[in-house]
């Protein structure tokens, strides 16, 4: 049995320890002595109410004084150990029968286990011999006409399109009157002097019409002359976004694209799905769109969502936290407005952070949270969501949905 951390009073030996031995005692896993040691105390303890502050005593050598709420080394780990055991499962393949994951946004250790198949030959190893080379000739001639029977069945399956899963119930909602969706990036204004060889942004002019309200591109007009618009650039966290959702799209067999926000008419509307990324400085465009919605973000860096007409017992502002250079927990919006007139939807991510969205909309643990929270408010057809993400430099510790409500069916009027 596992001996390295003892099991808590009252937890009793579990009947596939042994199988947990061979994946702690992996190449993997040996390693990394602090992924085996917490995978290890995981395991000992499942179901057993199990605190960040256990973990971090318990298992990971913290001291007495140990603070979950400043300290991240929890979440941290977690995620680490959630990579080892990808890592595992990848060397072990499919075949290894117990099977281990850690759900995002906790600490519990779930496990399956899959019984292996017994080979054949242990199934007849009380059987005469002679009756086994009998039956194997028999069997020879059945497999000849299994395998031609096989190869003819494969050819008709392969002229078969196989059925696709349903769409969880937040696509399904999305997706209207079997159009395809649009995925439109922001295509940020920066200010050009091409004589000069000079290409500038200012983060406080969103519009091209605004230059003249900078100070620096002002001074710089004087010297060289009125800049001229150049939006040739996408950002590359907006580009990650909008890739997973398309890859998502694409895997469940959805035609989807991706566009510019400088190249997207607004007839567009009337023949597809549309799904806005954004944020204040790129996302001026959505401003007639943004100005109906209760949520809107107030300030970015730090990023502030506030609510026009906070209701009783909810917060009139979500605030970015820092914790540290490398940790923060920072808010978003997803907002999935009505059916227009033409029988399409828009969906609306917004914030600083548009990986966080697009990881909740692609994700089981994302989605199931997205749809509590809209069943919570009554599953109307349109609503508003703040978000926030815990992430520790560029992992994504744990997403929540911070608030949710619904959104008038005549928006669009």
């Amino acid at each position: 049995m596992l001996t390295p951390l003892a099991r808590r009073s009252g937890t009793t030996p579990h009947k596939h320890d042994d199988l947990l031995k061979q994946i702690a005692e992996s190449e993997v896993f040996r390693a990394a002595p602090v992924m085996r040691a917490l995978l290890i105390y995981l395991w000992h303890n499942q179901g057993q109410p199990i605190s960040e502050y256990a973990i971090a005593t318990e298992a990971l050598g913290r001291p007495a004084g140990f603070d979950p709420k400043s300290d991240s080394t929890v979440r941290v780990q977690v995620a680490r150990l959630r990579a080892k055991l990808k890592e595992f499962y990848e060397s072990a393949g499919e075949s290894f029968p117990l099977r281990l994951n850690i759900p995002l946004g906790g600490h519990e250790l779930q496990w399956t286990y899959r019984a292996p198949v017994k080979s054949l030959a242990s199934k007849f190893s009380g059987v005469p011999r002679h009756y086994l080379w009998g039956a194997a000739a028999a069997g020879g001639v059945l497999l000849a006409l299994c395998i031609g029977l096989a190869i003819y069945v494969r050819a008709l399956k392969a002229q078969i399109p196989a059925p696709q899963p349903p769409l969880p119930r937040f696509w399904q909602s999305f997706i209207v009157g079997k159009k395809p969706v649009v995925i439109v990036l922001p295509s940020p204004v920066y200010f050009s002097w091409p004589s000069h060889h000079v290409l500038v942004r200012d983060l406080n002019v969103a519009e091209y019409t605004q230059w003249e309200t900078s100070p620096f591109l002002k001074s710089t007009a004087q010297k060289w002359g009125p800049p001229e618009l150049a939006q040739t650039y996408v950002g590359a966290q907006e580009t990650t976004a909008g890739t997973d959702l398309l890859q998502y799209l694409d895997r469940q067999s959805q035609p989807a694209r991706l566009t510019e926000s400088r190249r997207f008419p607004a007839e567009s509307y009337a023949t597809q799905n549309t799904i806005f990324l954004g944020m204040p400085r790129t996302a001026t465009y959505l401003n007639h769109i943004l100005e109906k919605t209760n949520y809107y973000i107030a300030s970015v860096e730090p990023d502030v969502i506030k609510s026009r007409t906070p209701r009783a017992g909810e917060p009139a502002e979500f605030r970015e936290i820092s914790y540290s250079a490398d940790r923060v927990t920072a808010p978003s919006i997803i907002t999935m407005l009505p059916t227009r007139p033409e029988h399409t939807r828009v969906l609306l991510l917004f914030g600083r952070h548009l990986t966080t969205m697009s990881s909740m909309l692609v994700t089981p643990e994302g989605l199931r949270l997205i749809d509590d929270a809209w069943t919570k408010a009554g599953s109307p057809e349109a609503w508003e969501m703040v978000v926030q993400a815990e992430f520790y430099r560029d992992t994504i510790l744990k997403f929540e949905v911070a608030a949710c409500r619904p959104i008038a069916t005549n928006f669009w009027k």
